[in-house]
């Protein structure tokens, strides 16, 4: 019988009261790789499991591949790479000496390595440093990550990168064959991507695959009754992530432009269910309803995703609510995470009740990528400069606090190449809501436009369309705008938009 138990607060009471150091790793099963030591670790350790869809707070902080030991007070001293020849012996040393107190001129911190460092003022990613990782990353195999895969889309869609462009089809077609009934993040995040293929390329494979996978969304993954989405399908117990739910919303926002039935609905019951049963204005999102995520709040990856949806649902609908808590979203994280000495995102709030690795400061790269993309839209749609001064700062920070590998930084080339870009200015003159304005936004949405900011404007307001030159006969009408707001070009009908788009992404800004 295994003597691991999950990662909660009554494993860590359990290692104090009977005076054990802790062995945690990740997974849903302990690692083959200790097998062998099974005894060592029952008689000397209490071994915890990280299942990091429930706590990708605590999986952060062991890595994969690795054992990490901490004493009973949850203080980090050792770290196992696995697999390793000699796991038994290895274990006792590191028992031993997790049960020892640690020296008292040694801050407990010390044994961390640390993500959050001094950060050089000319460190920022420029265009060199961003060339270079895509120049790297272009030439992945087709066994690419999902975060990969959207990089490889910018490559190809912002930057015209034919060798990108291969790479892009191997992952893809290796991606379709393997990636199904996938737990709710990735399957959402995998939807999303596969919608985008199929604007940036105009592939019939790639919209089936998109469709087949909204469809799974719909059919195993929502419950109607709850009007949120299952972390997996039944029989599983039903577990509604914070992280999940925003990307099923945002992947089936894009199925809505494509006319994908039950797909705006189901986007917007999920946007309900994050502001009105995940969200506290203090303790931020919680990570899920059901399950151990009721334990844990104030989660990055949370909060960022969450932001990301409702600017989705801002520019797909022109509900100005959904701008407004995605701001809600932002602020707090700049409120609570925000590293002020380097820049950045910390990845969770701490709590006092927290074991102490839980309190050592962490900046994921990837995360950040996700908050300052964020960041990157609420400067355009709100019109606030100090989010393009956070949005420069933080991608120095993430920048430097990442291994340096192109993989890691990768995310973050794709933040500061939409940066630098500059936006894709949309004005819809027309009551969203009314039929024809609906055809020309999703006309929009169909194109794979990830620098694309929209305005609303009401069409009795003819001070404003006066004020910028956008005078026309009839409306609802699309305008493409230049930096100076004057009109470039627009559209009556949706067979136009694409037109319009290709003569703003062709004006310099």
């Amino acid at each position: 019988m295994s003597s691991w138990v999950s990662w909660t607060p009554e494993a860590f009471a359990l290692a104090k009261a009977q005076g054990k150091p802790i062995l945690a790793a990740i997974g849903a099963l302990p690692p083959p790789a200790l097998s062998e030591a099974e005894g060592e670790i029952s008689r000397r350790f209490v071994a915890v499991l990280v299942d990091p869809e429930t706590r990708p707070d605590a999986a952060a902080r062991i890595g994969r591949h690795r054992a990490l030991i901490m004493d009973c007070e949850g203080t980090r001293r050792a770290v196992l790479p696995l697999p390793s020849s000699d796991s038994g012996p290895t274990l006792v040393r590191m028992a031993i000496a997790a049960s020892l107190p640690l020296p008292s001129e040694v801050p407990t911190d010390a044994a961390w390595t640390g993500a959050v460092r001094e950060t050089p003022l000319d460190a920022a990613p420029d265009e060199a440093m961003v060339s270079s990782v895509f120049a790297e990353i272009s030439g992945y195999g087709p066994q690419a990550d999902l975060g990969l895969i959207e990089v490889l889309l910018h490559c190809v869609g912002e930057r015209g990168d034919v060798k990108a462009g291969e790479s892009l089809n191997r992952a893809l077609e290796f991606a379709v064959e393997t990636n199904a009934g996938l737990q709710l993040s990735r399957q959402a995040r995998w939807t999303y991507l596969l919608w985008d293929a199929h604007a940036l390329t105009g592939s019939a494979r790639w919209r089936e695959a998109a469709a087949a996978a909204s469809d799974y969304l719909l059919t195993e993954l929502f419950d109607a009754k709850v009007g949120a989405f299952r972390r997996a399908p039944a029989p599983q117990d039903p577990v509604y992530p914070a992280d999940g739910n925003a990307q099923a919303a945002m992947a089936l926002l894009r199925a809505r432009a494509f006319g994908h039935p039950g797909a705006g609905e189901a986007a917007q019951k999920a946007l309900d269910f994050l502001q009105s049963r995940l969200h506290d204005p203090l303790l931020g999102l919680l990570h899920a309803r059901g399950g151990e995520g009721e334990y844990v709040c104030g989660l990055l990856g949370d909060a960022a995703w969450t932001a990301l949806a409702f600017t989705d649902g801002f520019l797909a609908t022109g509900v100005k609510a959904n701008r407004e808590f995605a701001d809600a979203m932002l602020r707090f994280l700049f409120q609570e995470l925000w590293e002020r000495e380097t820049g950045g995102f910390l990845d969770r709030v701490t709590r006092a009740d927290d074991p102490a690795v839980l309190r050592e400061p962490h900046i994921d790269p990837a995360l950040n990528a996700l908050a300052l993309e964020a960041c990157r839209r609420l400067h355009h749609l709100k019109g606030n400069h100090n989010y393009r001064r956070w949005l420069e700062w933080g991608l120095r920070g993430a920048w430097t606090a990442s291994d340096g590998s192109a993989r890691a930084l990768a995310p973050l080339a794709r933040v500061a190449d939409l940066h630098a870009r500059g936006r894709m200015d949309f004005e819809l003159v027309g009551r969203p809501g009314e039929a024809k304005a609906e055809a020309l936004l999703a006309a929009v949405h169909r194109l794979y436009l990830p620098r694309k900011v929209i305005s609303f404007v009401d069409p009795d307001d003819q001070d404003y369309i006066m004020a910028h030159r956008l005078e026309a006969q009839t409306y609802p009408r699309l305008f493409a705008c230049g930096l100076d707001l004057r009109r470039i070009a627009d559209a009556a009908a949706p067979s136009d938009v694409p037109a319009l788009a290709a003569a703003l992404k062709g004006t310099p800004k």
